[in-house]
């Protein structure tokens, strides 16, 4: 029986899941977090894809195109707020980091985070019991023809990764999703029958409930001081000292201010992301799968008897600040596809939260040259769809099961 002691930093999605299958592995696991409960922050209202079939990295070949010419946009999906040298620096790695032969390293690696994540959790879904909202397929749209021809050069790589996909003209996804405001111009699309769409923050709360009756204990309102070089195992929590075997960090942007006085190589940015939800009017006017505005990068899903819009990614400004442009991009991606879906003078929740990213677009999950401390964080907008396969590979290089190597793309650089 493992009895080592391990302290999980964060109880977000990532913490969650992490702290889950360190648990199943025998080490004696409690999770510290200073808010109220799990998934406060970045896990609280996101869009819920699960998508192998098009993750990809923020770094991609065409992201300093892309970057300017949203600038000039009227509904953009890239807002850039009098960007400071730091994040003048972030975009420069994250352009070098863009360049095809890592673009496609770290996309591979992401892919291969997600289909574990997808597979884990039909696995924990059917095995504990657990009820999450969730929906099957996804389907990418695209509104020029050459945006799908470019996305169609990459389908053989999808088919090497077994990974099933279908092209769709306007018939085709209309039949898929018949409430699809058949007016709105558009070239095809590319439908992934396993991917998924599911309530992150639900399942997140179920999981911990699970966690805790393996032991697992969660201490909520603690205000973990940043590690010190010197014994980093060693953590001041409200004031008061703890020793731990091992320390996993999974705080997201708030992990920056925990590993400060330890000179780690992590070029982590705060990139703010949004959604609105509100309650779907009709069901017949929603969508049934998962919806990409491949433009916009704006998803569109059904959780339960709501509908969520989500996307964008704000550089800089206020972290509670809310930009009208940003939600007026939201809005217009949701009348364009689906204008009958929801009453727009009802109250719509409307949802802001800082996502932790790195330049080079895939996370750092494994251990750092100090001994004992480990990270899990970085996962930018992919969280969600990378959280139980970034889970299992940390707990199982802990627990020696996994060798490094197998993950060079994770590892801190």
């Amino acid at each position: 029986m493992n009895n080592k002691k391990v302290a999980v930093i964060g109880a977000g999605i990532i913490g969650v899941t992490t702290a889950y299958e360190l648990s199943l592995k025998g080490f004696k696991v409690t999770v510290f977090d200073k808010n109220q409960t799990c998934s406060e922050e970045s896990s609280f209202a996101n869009g819920g894809v699960i998508s192998p079939g098009y993750i990809t990295p923020w770094a991609s070949p065409a992201i300093f195109k892309r970057l300017m010419q949203e600038q000039f946009a009227k509904h953009a999906s890239i807002l850039m707020h009098f960007p400071s040298l730091e994040t003048l620096s972030w975009l420069g790695k994250s352009i070098k980091a863009s360049k095809s032969e890592r673009y496609w390293r770290h996309r591979q690696a992401l892919q291969k985070l997600a289909l574990m994540t997808q597979k884990r959790l039909k696995e924990l879904v059917q095995s504990l019991g657990i009820e999450v909202e969730q929906s099957q397929g996804y389907n990418v749209i695209y509104r020029s023809e050459r945006h799908l021809e470019m996305a169609k050069s990459s389908l053989p790589y999808l088919t090497d990764l077994g990974i099933p996909f279908q092209i769709l003209d306007k018939e085709g996804l209309l039949q898929k999703e018949p409430a699809l405001e058949s007016d709105t111009p558009f070239s095809g699309a590319i439908h992934f029958p396993e991917d998924q769409i599911a309530n992150c923050r639900q399942f997140a709360l179920a999981l911990r409930d699970e966690a805790e009756k393996l032991g697992v204990v969660f201490e909520f309102k603690s205000n973990v001081e940043p590690l010190s070089a010197d014994n980093p195992k060693r953590l001041v929590v409200n004031s008061k000292p703890l020793f731990f075997d091992h320390v996993v960090v999974c705080s997201g942007i708030g992990s920056v201010k925990l590993l400060n006085q330890l000179s780690l190589p992590i070029p982590m940015t705060p990139v703010y992301g949004y959604s609105m939800t509100a309650i779907i009017k009709e069901p017949l006017d929603a969508p049934r799968c998962g919806i990409l505005d491949e433009k916009y990068k704006v998803t569109i899903s059904r959780q339960g008897n709501r509908i969520r819009v989500g996307g964008i990614m704000e550089f800089g400004g206020e972290p509670k600040a809310q930009s009208p442009k940003a939600i007026q991009t939201l809005y217009k991606v949701l009348e364009d596809w689906f204008p009958k879906a929801t009453d727009m003078g009802q109250q719509i929740q409307v949802w802001k939260g800082a996502r932790a990213m790195l330049p080079k677009g895939s996370p750092i999950v494994g251990q750092t040259p100090f001994d004992g401390l480990w990270l899990n964080l970085g996962h930018g907008s992919s969280g969600w769809a990378t959280s139980c396969g970034s889970a299992q590979v940390l707990s199982g290089m802990m627990a020696q099961d996994i060798p490094d190597t197998d993950w060079l793309e994770l590892a801190l650089n």
